[in-house]
């Protein structure tokens, strides 16, 4: 285990959230004021702190012997580096100027809520994965699927934002910024078949994992991820039949997001070093 081990890479864990912090509050300042939004600022500071917080994660993997998904500070490190990554492929591409700002402020708070919580931080069994490229694999394409999802959501609150602006006549500000209520719809639904396709082959590779060592994996675990994984699935299914579009579409994809963390926290816990169903882990791997 590597509860003797220093930790130091918490310290630069906790750098690069600050520097998202930083971002998110030169984009509020931005909005705030009269003159045009600083998207030249805020977007090399979301670089630096990704660097910065890709390092972090090199050191935690280092540590650990495997990808750093074993316990909640790590898998919520993860989930803010996966939505910084893909800021800097959707947001530039689709140009949407505030995707960095709300990008930035998401990063800071999931990384803010880690450090303010230690017990998150819990030690585990190094080679958590024994050495099973397949399960990593699984863990690694679910987080990174969580990631697409997160702006995913994002984008949906931008969608309501910017619905909400239409609605009241309501043109300067925070929505003279925001892209049309359409091409928000359209990421959207892109977002949306991205993240489901991932997280399904995701669960793909769990259950064939699981079907071979049904000792190894949590019932649980996979029984959340899975549920999570019908949600999102079942949405992109109404999208496509046209039965769930727009403000709905926006609604149920925030709602599944929220869904998705608050299940982080049970999956975690059911891999907990203290719990009956880790330990065969321990003891495979003393």
């Amino acid at each position: 285990m590597f509860e003797n081990l220093d930790l130091s890479d918490r310290g630069v864990f906790l750098t690069a959230t600050t520097l998202y912090g930083l971002a998110a509050a030169l984009g509020l300042y931005g909005i705030l004021r009269p003159k045009p939004y600083p998207r030249i600022g805020v977007l090399p500071l979301v670089a630096v702190a990704f660097l910065i917080q890709t390092l972090a994660l090199n050191l935690r993997g280092t540590v650990v012997g495997g990808c750093p998904l074993g316990n909640p500070y790590e898998v919520s490190q993860f989930i803010a580096w996966s939505a910084a990554l893909l800021y800097f492929i959707v947001g530039p591409a689709c140009r949407l100027r505030l995707l960095g700002f709300f990008t930035a402020a998401s990063a800071a708070t999931l990384g803010l809520i880690a450090a303010l919580l230690p017990a998150w931080d819990y030690p585990y069994t190094t080679g958590r994965f024994g050495g099973e490229p397949w399960i990593e694999l699984h863990a690694a394409l679910a987080i990174f699927s969580y990631g697409v999802l997160a702006i995913l959501a994002l984008v949906s609150a931008m969608f309501l934002l910017q619905q909400h602006g239409l609605k009241h006549k309501r043109h300067q500000g925070i929505y003279a910024l925001l892209p049309s209520v359409q091409q928000l719809d359209t990421i959207a639904s892109r977002l949306l078949l991205t993240g489901t396709i991932c997280l399904s082959a995701a669960l793909i590779f769990g259950a064939l994992f699981w079907f071979e060592n049904p000792d190894r994996v949590p019932v649980f675990k996979l029984s959340m991820t899975g549920i999570v994984g019908f949600g999102y699935l079942l949405v992109l299914l109404l999208r496509l039949r046209q039965q769930l579009v727009t403000r709905r579409h926006a609604y149920a994809t925030i709602l599944l997001f929220i869904l998705a963390l608050l299940s982080l926290w049970p999956v975690q816990s059911a891999r907990h070093p203290g719990s009956p169903q880790a330990q065969p882990d321990l003891q495979q791997n003393p």
